[in-house]
């Protein structure tokens, strides 16, 4: 028999490594200028140019010093600039030592991608140009409130066509319109059978009945997944599983298909953790508490050797994304500096940080507080348990439970929220289950000691674990409590910490209990352990069907968990200078972005502050939040949004092509009580969206000279479909999407990848996935940072590092290659012929046309088909000759492209 405890964890914060580097004007703020200023600009500026080399302007830097220029085009990686670096010459720098390598490949990036350096005026110098916040705000287009205009589409884009002499191209044909529908709203082709129902008076049914489908949360799950670098592992060296994952993939599906207004989507994961629980019906998990997960799904460093740095690196992250997806700004910029372009000074910036770093992680119990509570009551009663005796203060202790303990510390869940005078989680039953936190710490004694008491569960592993990093995952300081009734010291040695922050937690899963009765910081560890119990935990008496009933139905209750985020202890941050935790300045207050707020934001009293930001996000005063996700929606439809960086309304995005249909559009979106269906539908029924990809005859020769890259919308955008939507067509069309033994789903993990035996690498999972998923959509395969899927990989499948509002679209050998050898298209080529031959062989070539294309075949395809299928079968029989003609089929452009 094997015995589990329970997790006991002093936490201090921690985690996120860099990610595969885009380098670009963000990557420059973000990462370049910080080591340029804090390493270069001491000798090479515009005061003070050693060797005549200025290093704080794109001018200077391109201009070089007096031994010539910086960097060299032809051959960037031998560049002067890095060959000083590197020290690989006569000339060496810095003077005072090498830099780390980390450093230098931070530059070596750079100047590999042709330095990128954003125009900046020619100086850096913040005393030549001091930092006007709410004049930059008053100057930039989407700071400016939003202004209501007439939100009819096809107006709009109609005289911004006539301004230009251009004409709207003529309705597309109904099949490839149905198709272009169906792909876009669902993410799977039509039937056959959809094709030949279909009538263009029906058009409006036929979107409704498909934005009211299950399939559609599915496919416009994947874009907001995007957004917020969903991934079901941690990366880094082992690629540790974060704790139910998925059921913010499951959320974020059911929030779309509820219909959920788009402010609660904000407001939820932001701070659902803040709000009312929101069950859905038949289930019993708060998804207002599923969401917040979002903030902890980035990658995470393993046992990081600096936790103060890892933790800037990890809420680094947060801002990161936070900024990118709802407000369409790149805040994580303000880092080490006022933001060079956008009214962000580096005290938001830090305010953001006070807010996240007095949050916490969590896999917390998210079931239906209200059900647990009326099985607790009648297990009271028929227990008729005794109210428990006032705990005894204790001298010396840093906590010993004697007062109002539940003022200070922090209870999720069920199980320690009970009447005993210090925490314990079993006094009512060993199958409550929940979380308990201290207030934060900081470290300034040689040990810490913890008197607890235990027994863990005898089902699985669940360790009873105390450690000094933020996340469960990790190594440190961990103790396993399972002796039972008795308390008992625990001692930890904090000599690594001094004046780290931390926080004890404390975990019940089900099947255990535990009890803690004092917490010290000592510089001398105490010895031996007072003779004291715990008060005994009930029994279930055999005899007793109706406990044992309860018992079970409490345990079932208590069962369902999901990462989240929960509250800590309100504590300002400071100013990190030139982004060095380790060189702290001012304290900040804990706010919103000022030039958001016009500096009228008060910083909470107590908590984090998260549903205050929550809030003033979705403040109908805020102008952004609509704007930007208006404009995610309008780019999934026509391939480009009205602002075509979505993830950057700032100075470095590109400014909206029509800005007074984005706004007019936003302010219909607010008022329409963020209604994100009726948004769909407003974009599906214009006729803007319905328009042919070919253009107006009359205007085809002017195109190209007055709006070659179609950004007044004359036609429709031809677009390259996914890589988990070309997937997903290929299951569709050979009928495995809809096998009867289909796993992995909503209401599960997502289903291991195929590994072969070319899958190496750190982390890699012991389970292999089957090639064809179980035939689940892709939606529902397991994401994990190290074994990311290659055939995804092929078609621009994003990285889950950070945000990407806009997914790369190339064109490379790699796609063909991987169309052609892939055994999941091999596999589903075969799959397709099968499913189609009972049918004569014209009418079969009829339907795969129809299945893979959404229209006929040409009577030329029909000829040609036939005479493929006839000549294969001479060398390969003819039933090796039909999954050739899929496999041709599946590697048509017309198969992934849609129109």
């Amino acid at each position: 028999m094997r015995w589990f405890a329970i997790p006991i964890l002093l936490f201090v914060a921690g985690s996120a490594s860099a990610a595969d580097p885009k380098v670009d004007a963000e990557y420059f703020e973000k990462t370049v200028r910080p080591l340029l200023v804090e390493r270069c600009q001491k000798c090479h500026s515009s005061e003070k140019a050693k060797g005549g080399l200025d290093l704080s302007s794109k001018a200077g830097f391109l201009k070089g010093g007096e031994t010539g220029p910086m960097i060299d085009k032809a051959r960037p990686e031998a560049s002067a600039f890095l060959e000083v670096l590197r020290y690989g010459g006569d000339v060496k720098m810095p003077k005072n030592g090498k830099l780390p390598d980390a450093e230098i490949a931070v530059f070596t990036n750079w100047v590999k991608a042709g330095a990128p350096w954003p125009h900046d005026g020619g100086t850096t110098n913040a005393a030549a140009k001091p930092f006007d916040l709410h004049g930059r705000a008053a100057k930039h287009w989407s700071f400016q409130p939003i202004v209501p205009g007439n939100a009819d589409i096809d107006r709009s884009i109609r005289i911004a066509l006539e301004n230009a002499g251009l004409k709207p191209a003529s309705s597309a044909a109904p099949d490839k319109l149905l198709r272009r529908l169906y792909f876009d709203v669902i993410g799977l082709p039509p039937s056959p059978e959809d094709l030949a129902a279909f009538k263009l008076e029906n058009y409006e049914q036929t979107v409704d009945r498909l934005l009211k489908s299950p399939d559609h949360g599915v496919r416009w799950a994947r874009h907001w997944l995007d957004l917020v670098r969903y991934a079901e592992t941690r990366g880094h060296e082992f690629d540790f599983e974060i704790p139910n994952a998925w059921r913010y993939r499951d959320y974020v599906v059911r929030a779309i298909n509820d219909n959920l207004p788009y402010d609660w989507f904000v407001r939820e994961q932001v701070a659902g953790d803040l709000y009312p629980p929101r069950f859905i019906t038949g289930q019993s998990e708060n998804q207002a508490l599923v969401a917040t997960g979002y903030w902890h799904l980035g990658e995470s460093v393993h046992s990081p050797v600096d936790v103060r740095q890892n933790e800037a690196d990890r809420i680094d992250n947060m801002i990161d994304v936070f900024g990118k997806t709802f407000l369409g700004l790149t805040i994580s910029c303000a880092r080490c500096h006022d933001h060079k372009f956008d009214p962000i000074a580096t005290a938001d910036y830090y305010a953001l940080y006070g807010i996240l770093g007095s949050s916490r992680y969590g896999n917390e119990w998210i079931g239906d507080r209200e059900k647990v509570d009326a099985i607790r009551q009648e297990l009271r009663e028929k227990r008729k348990l005794p109210d428990p005796k006032p705990a005894a203060k204790i001298d010396g202790a840093t906590e010993d439970f004697s007062g109002d303990w539940r003022k200070t510390w922090f209870v999720d869940g069920p199980a320690f929220d009970t009447k005993a005078g210090y925490p314990h989680s079993g006094r009512e039953s060993m199958n409550l289950v929940g979380t308990l936190r201290s207030p934060t710490y900081t470290i300034d004694s040689r040990y810490l000691a913890v008197r607890v008491a235990g027994k863990a569960s005898e089902l699985r592993l669940i360790l009873n674990n105390l450690q000094l990093i933020q996340d469960p995952i990790y190594g440190g300081l961990k103790r396993s409590v399972n002796h039972g009734d008795e308390f008992r010291w625990v001692v930890f040695d904090l000599k690594m910490w001094p004046g780290q922050a931390c926080y004890l937690e404390l975990i019940d899963s089900e099947k255990s209990y535990a009890a803690l009765r004092e917490v010290r910081f000592c510089d001398t560890p105490p010895s031996g352990n007072p003779k004291e119990s715990c008060e005994p935990v009930p029994a279930i008496l055999d005899d007793d069907k109706s406990l044992a009933e309860l018992e079970y139905k409490l345990a079932e209750a208590s069962r369902p968990r999901s990462v989240a985020m929960v509250e800590g202890t309100g504590r300002n941050e400071r100013v990190f200078i030139r982004g060095n935790p380790k060189t702290p300045g001012p304290e900040v207050e804990r706010r919103f972005l000022e030039a958001l707020t016009e500096g009228k934001q008060k910083s909470p009293k107590t908590g984090s502050g998260r549903k205050v930001l929550a809030e003033a996000l979705v403040d109908p005063k805020n102008p952004l939040v609509a704007r930007v996700f208006v404009n995610r929606v309008w780019q999934h439809y026509f391939g480009v949004g009205l602002v075509p960086s979505p993830d950057d309304f700032g100075q470095l995005g590109t400014p909206p092509t029509n800005p007074e249909l984005l706004d007019a559009l936003a302010a219909e979106f607010v008022r329409d009580g963020w209604n994100v269906r009726n948004l769909h539908r407003r974009i599906l029924l214009s006729a803007t969206y319905r328009q042919s990809a070919m253009p107006h005859p009359e205007t085809t020769a002017k195109v190209a000279t007055v709006d070659p890259q179609n950004k007044l919308l004359h036609r429709a955008n031809v677009k390259r479909l996914e890589a988990e939507t070309i997937r997903d067509a290929m299951l569709a069309v050979s009928g495995r999407l809809a096998s009867a033994d289909r796993r992995g789903g909503p209401g599960q993990p997502g289903v291991p990848p195929h590994l072969t035996e070319f899958a190496i690498g750190r982390g890699r999972p012991n389970e292999s996935g089957p090639v064809d998923g179980h035939g689940a959509r892709s939606l529902y395969l397991q994401v994990r940072r190290n074994f990311l899927n290659p055939f995804f990989s092929a078609f621009d499948y994003p990285t889950p590092f950070t945000t990407i509002g806009r997914r790369s679209v190339s064109n490379v050998p790699a796609q063909a290659l991987v169309m052609l050898n892939n055994p999941f298209v091999l596999g589903e080529a075969e799959r397709w012929a099968k499913a189609v031959q009972s049918e004569p062989a014209e009418r079969r070539v009829e339907r795969m046309y129809r299945q893979a294309f959404g229209r006929s075949a040409t009577p030329d395809e029909q000829k040609a088909a036939v005479e493929f299928v006839r000549e294969q079968a001479k060398s390969v029989g003819e039933p090796k000759a039909w999954p050739e003609l899929a496999h041709a089929l599946f590697n048509a452009k017309e198969f992934v492209f849609i129109e």
